[in-house]
């Protein structure tokens, strides 16, 4: 019966992906995410406006005010999110992914070919320096989950195992393999720890599809897509990051934003006032076809027949952004419109 047990626990293997419960949708040979279009046209530029400003290019710490896009354009994690699921990650990084089924540790073991933006590649000596950083410098919320931690240890080259603390009651935390596949990974190379809190308008380097090209501090941030991204042709990244050119740019005032939308200046415009939405785009723009203004669907159909919220974003362009998955209204120019994201 021991032995048996035993056996059980240990018994799942090397997996494509994980869930928070149960298994992911998707078989390990899948093509794309679902609800993607692998055939996207690529290409453009998107321009997006931010209320606020910013003042570091690092938004692993909690000092400063980060530019928003940084952690999702530049740094990649071990694993990716399915939006269109509660919480299923797929490997990105990691090629695969073993998590017993008591969830007391996770082992990932990484894809030879992943590669930071100068060359480099991505190795289990650079998971591991990441946690560590993390663990004392990142967030709050992040050191919260890292402390759940017992061991880290490399078993190999590309190979990284994290075996986490039972919690008083003994149990296990189960979201523990999915927090740590969605940890930002970073060059121990080029990362310096005495001056990582630091905020910095330096570029930082990391594995994603973009680079930071142009920064006018605290004012707008371009990032331009690398035709060298080692992760172009994984089927979690098919159809996505399509744009060749994402810019943001910063405005302190709520009206002077929705203003610059109307101008033209700006693509792309969530909007979270009900009143504006029923009254406020009777403008020019609107009535000659130029912005397009609809309703988009704020959830997404999983797949036992349940909802999940998804996030905002462009995933690609089947018809005039149908696949936008916004948790807002949104107005959309008609001419940017059906390029791709």
């Amino acid at each position: 019966m021991l032995v048996a047990a035993t056996t059980s626990v240990r018994a799942e293997g090397p997996r494509h992906g994980i869930a928070m419960h149960g298994a992911p949708r998707l078989a390990p040979d899948f093509k794309a995410l679902l609800y993607v279009d692998p055939q996207a046209p690529k290409g453009g530029r998107l321009t997006l406006a931010v209320q606020g400003a910013f003042d570091s290019l690092n938004p692993l710490t909690y000092k400063g005010e980060s530019a928003g896009g940084v952690r999702g354009y530049v740094y990649e994690s071990l694993m990716a999110r399915a939006e269109d699921e509660p919480f299923s990650l797929y490997g990105l990084i990691a090629e695969s992914v073993d998590v017993p089924a008591d969830r007391r540790s996770i082992t990932f073991t990484l894809r030879q070919n992943a590669r930071f933006a100068d060359g480099k590649p991505i190795t289990a000596d650079d998971v591991l320096f990441s946690y560590r950083l993390l663990m004392e410098k990142g967030w709050p919320a992040q050191r919260t989950y890292y402390k759940k931690i017992e061991t880290a240890e490399k078993l190999g080259p590309l190979q990284v195992r994290f075996v986490f603390k039972a919690e008083a009651d003994v149990s296990i935390d189960r979201e523990m393999p999915l927090i740590m596949g969605l940890m930002a990974v970073l060059p121990s190379h080029l990362v310096k720890p005495d001056t990582f809190e630091q905020t910095t308008l330096v570029a930082p380097v990391g594995s994603g599809p973009y680079a930071i090209t142009r920064v006018d501090a605290g004012r707008s941030i371009t990032f331009t897509k690398r035709a060298d991204w080692w992760a172009k042709d994984l089927a979690i990244t098919r159809g996505r990051f399509n744009f060749d050119e994402i810019r943001h740019e910063y405005f302190r005032d709520a009206s002077v934003l929705f203003e610059a939308f109307k101008s033209g200046e700006i693509d792309s415009f969530p909007e979270t006032d009900p009143g504006r939405w029923a009254t406020g785009y009777r403008f020019p723009a609107i009535e000659d076809g130029r912005i397009v203004k609809r309703e988009i669907a704020s959830c997404c159909s999983t797949s036992n027949g349940s909802t999940a919220i998804c996030s905002a974003g462009c995933t690609s362009a089947r018809t005039v952004f149908s696949n936008v998955r916004s948790c807002h209204r949104s107005a959309l120019p008609r001419t940017r419109a059906n390029a791709s994201c």
